[in-house]
């Protein structure tokens, strides 16, 4: 017998167009190399999802990562994380879900932008 589950989520996930480089940056845990930079594969209004190499896929649910910049073209959102999922991917790499949290009102305000850069993108 199969169970449905409710989608958690509330709010609409949007991909980043492949020609406008997304990525999320932040030192891993013990990481000496400085920040490191994955891909973002989806992004709301509250969460980013990212591409995250296999040493990092030991990263749990509830894993707060602070001092984060999404970026997306030339924006620079700055922000904290809490990994949701950590899910592996098509390839040799996972996928982080997390929720974001954004550092200011002005990175608050950028993130908005940024999502209305992408809704009225998809709409085309």
């Amino acid at each position: 017998m199969s169970t449905v589950t409710r989608n958690r989520r509330r709010q609409t996930r949007h991909s980043v167009r492949s020609e406008e480089p997304a990525s999320v940056e932040f030192e891993a845990a013990g990481g000496s190399a400085g920040p490191r930079r994955f891909t973002i594969v989806n992004l709301s209004p509250s969460g980013v999802s990212f591409a995250l190499d296999p040493e990092l896929s030991r990263l749990e649910a509830g894993t707060s990562i602070p001092q984060v910049t999404l970026r997306i073209g030339e924006c620079a959102v700055h922000g904290e994380l809490l990994v949701m999922h950590v899910t592996p991917g098509a390839d040799s790499r996972y996928v982080c879900g997390s929720l974001f949290y954004p550092a200011t009102d002005t990175d608050l305000v950028k993130l908005r932008s940024v999502i209305a850069g992408l809704e009225v993108a998809g709409t085309d």
